[in-house]
This record gives structure tokens, sequence and C-alpha cells, in this order.
């Protein structure tokens, strides 16, 4: 097939924005970052499929984006995604099998969810003592859901593959599947450390706070409510990001990601990570950024290394949503 013809997008449902990558002619041509309406993602599930379908069909006026079909990227929160080793079988054993390696974390009836899997790279039927697999499960509604959503927004779901999988196809995209990679996304509901060996996944360390935690602080500061303390953080009311209480949030978020680093180098032997690439809302944040790069002693980078040759401008808007880039390379 012939991939400078195909044309999609990749879509990715945040907790404050919705991301657009779009992929024609060989390439990310465009991507679009727009923040969600107030209290329309909680808990990172999204509570009106209606209004989600009606800022997809604005946008894709508004931008003027061709390629209809579309690469969903799916939320922790409503997809399981787990690695595992299991005796070498034919794809329709692994099929069969599949909802029982997952029937400590999902509820309900297991016809309920759809079921996929991918084999690990490096690993293969050639390993007689066992096939490495990446597999997931999502239920079945919400898979519904979003189609609907995206059917009267203009674009047809196609694909859905969850984040770890939209991260490993940068790493195959930028052509650079020899060494590690470290992926810190740094979210407004969630920080998350994603852990690659070359192009296969190998750990995923996750905050129990995100950069929302700067808006709390922001409000305690000021005596504000929540919503004023999210327009100071945006505009950087008189040097807020600086405040104290802002430090103690990307100092908490520097101690954590550094004992997911720490934890990373005992369970690989003391292997050396050489430096650390960063995505999400974060990357707008310089002081964030300064106490990391202090407390981490790695080197933070952008992901231009998986990207490579796209225009300053889009490389820009492309760290901001770096899961929807690699849904669309899907």
């Amino acid at each position: 097939m012939n991939q400078r013809k195909e044309k999609r997008v990749g879509i990715e449902v945040g907790s404050r924005d919705l991301h657009i990558a779009v992929y024609e002619g060989g390439e990310i041509s465009r991507v679009y970052t727009e923040g969600l309406p107030e209290g329309l993602v909680q808990n990172g599930r999204v509570l009106s499929f209606e209004a989600l379908s009606d800022m997809l069909k604005d946008m894709r006026r508004r931008y003027h984006i061709r390629p209809r079909d579309a690469a969903l990227v799916l939320p922790p929160s409503v997809c399981y995604c787990r690695r595992f080793t299991t005796a070498v079988m034919s794809a329709a054993q692994l099929k069969f099998n599949l909802p029982y390696e997952f029937h400590e974390y999902i509820s309900g009836a297991r016809e309920d969810y759809f079921y996929d899997y991918a084999l690990v790279s490096g690993a293969g039927e050639e390993k007689a003592e066992g096939l490495d697999l990446m597999a997931a499960a999502v239920p079945k509604q919400v898979i519904s859901d979003y189609a609907d959503a995206f059917h009267r927004g203009g674009f047809w779901l196609k694909t859905a593959i969850p984040d770890e999988l939209a991260l490993i196809n940068l790493a195959r995209a930028g052509g650079d599947t020899a060494h590690s990679h470290c992926i810190l996304d740094l979210g407004h509901s969630a920080v998350r450390l994603y852990m690659f060996e070359g192009d296969r996944f190998e750990n995923l360390r996750s905050l129990d706070f995100g950069l929302s935690a700067l808006d709390q602080a922001i409000a305690e500061h000021y005596n504000v409510d929540i919503h004023i303390a999210v327009a100071y953080r945006e505009a950087n009311h008189e040097g807020c990001l600086a405040l104290p209480e802002c430090r103690d949030v990307y100092n908490a978020i520097g101690v954590e990601v550094l004992k997911a680093v720490n934890f990373q180098r005992f369970s690989t032997g003391g292997q050396e990570l050489k430096h650390i690439h960063c995505c999400g809302g974060g990357v707008l944040n310089p002081e964030l950024l300064e106490v990391l790069q202090s407390a981490l002693e790695l080197p933070l980078l952008d992901m231009s290394e998986f990207w490579p040759g796209l225009p300053e401008d889009t490389a820009k808007d492309a760290s901001l949503a770096a899961s929807a880039v690699g849904a669309a390379l899907q």
C-alpha cells in the first residue's frame, strides 16, 4: 500500500484539551489543540458525547480537515492495557484466552469487552518458552459511544489504541529503535512516565496527581476560585508559576519521577537512561522543567527525535499532542 496516499487523523480527548493530528502525504501535516468545555471530561470519562461531536464538527470545518478516517487514543480510565507472557498458541487460541488474562481488572461480563493484542517486538514464535504480548481490553459501549460521536462530527472511527501503543508508533516512525526511550507526559490530570526499550514497551509509572495541583496551589495563595486560578496560571499572572507553593508541586513531581527512574534502573539491572523526552502541557512551563532538570540530573529533551523533519511550529504543537500524533501514524 502506498503510504503517501493514506489519510487519517489521530484524536486524543484529554482531561482539558482535544488534540487532532492530521496524517496525509506520508507525513504529519498539521496538529491542532483546543480546550474542552468545562466539565466535559471527568476522571478521564466523557460526560457528553453530543458536545464532543459538536466540537469535532466545528474543528473539522474551521481547520478544513479533509481526512475522515480516525484513530482514537484510549485513555487509561477506559482501557485496560497490560503486558504478559503466555504459552505459544495459535491466533484462535489467543482470541479465546485473552478475556481470562483480564478477569482481575475488568468489571461486568467478559463478553461486554473488545480484546486485542500485539506481539512485542523482539519476541515471537521463535522463543519456544512463550509469547511476549501487549494486550488491551475496552468496553464495547465505550467504542460505540466514541464511534457515534465521531460520525456526528464528520469522522469515521477506524481504530482505537491505548497510549502505550500510540507512543510506540512514534519510536518506530522516528527510525531509532536501538536504544531506551523514556517519555515523560506532563499532563493536567496526571503525570506519566513511559519506559521503552527501543520500540518495546517496558513499564508505565503514573503519579496520583497532575499539573492541576498548580491550580489548587495558586487558588489558595490568592484566595480565589479555582477557575480564576486557571486563568492566572495560563497567563502566569504576577509570575505565579514561580510561587513557592508552585515550586513545592514541581519538587513533588520531581521526587516521584526520580523514584520511577531509579526503579527502572534497578529492574533492568542498573541500565542507565541517557535522557528523558517531555511532552504534554507541562512543556510550556519553564519553571517546572528547571526543577525537574535539577532533580533528575538527566537531560530533558523535546520530542523532535520522534518526528524528524517536522516544521518547527508543527513540532511544537505535536509536543502537546504526542499520543494523537502516534495514533495518526497507526
